[in-house]
């Protein structure tokens, strides 16, 4: 029965979650982006797509799917756990310390271009100047450069691991423990095609990579044993 009342509860809001899963990946692809430029043209994909993409995304994520899974369970935002004060004060440094570690990696990763305003800048630059040649020479971002010091030496996707940190030191309420559920499917599904692509981008740079960094927990050097 209690599951029956966790499904009707939650379904919306994990139906609404596999299709922003999907379609977030899908479309950061460069099958997409290549079949997107036939309709629209290289020029809005190279300079105005990320920017278009990461909004839709925000809104989807943070409006469309929140009002189906906090809005709609407004009951279910009670704390099932009252937490002691040693383990409170240690839960709230965790928490602190993924909010630095999103922060460190956003901000790693050019937060401008990361977000598509840098591209869109110098798209509505060469619009105004009628100088649309120089096109040519901007690159889909991701795909021209691997970042592999900073947090990214110690993880390979440090903003999916933030992220997930940042849940699960969250309140425990049966809201964000379903989320945070939803989110850590997607998180290894989405890392998996995610890993793929960058071997497709990157070839064995990347591979060294993947031997050498975890991909969401560090690996530490082993000690030698005489």
């Amino acid at each position: 029965m209690a599951l029956a009342h966790l499904f009707d509860d939650y379904w919306r809001a994990a139906v609404a979650f596999t299709g922003f899963a999907v379609l977030h990946s899908v479309c950061a692809h460069e099958p997409f982006k290549k079949a997107l430029a036939q309709i629209t043209g290289q020029f809005f994909v190279d300079y105005f797509w990320r920017l278009i993409y990461c909004g839709l995304s925000y809104w989807a994520l943070y409006y469309g799917i929140a009002s189906l899974h906090w809005v709609r369970n407004p009951q279910s935002d009670i704390w099932l756990i009252a937490y002691p004060d040693w383990l409170w004060n240690t839960i709230i440094f965790a928490h602190l310390g993924s909010i630095a570690l999103l922060y460190t990696a956003f901000i790693q990763s050019n937060y401008l271009e990361f977000l598509g305003f840098k591209q869109a800048t110098e798209g509505v630059k060469i619009l105004i100047n009628g100088k649309q040649s120089q096109s040519d020479s901007m690159e889909l971002f991701g795909t021209h450069r691997l970042v592999i010091n900073g947090v990214y030496r110690w993880v390979r996707h440090p903003m999916l691991v933030g992220g997930l940190l940042f849940l699960l030191t969250s309140g425990p309420s049966l809201n964000n423990i379903v989320y945070t559920v939803m989110y850590s499917v997607y998180m290894v599904i989405g890392g998996y095609y995610e890993e793929k692509r960058m071997i497709k981008v990157f070839g064995q740079e990347y591979r060294v990579y993947q031997q050498n960094v975890g991909a969401y927990i560090p690996r530490f050097p082993r000690l030698k044993t005489t």
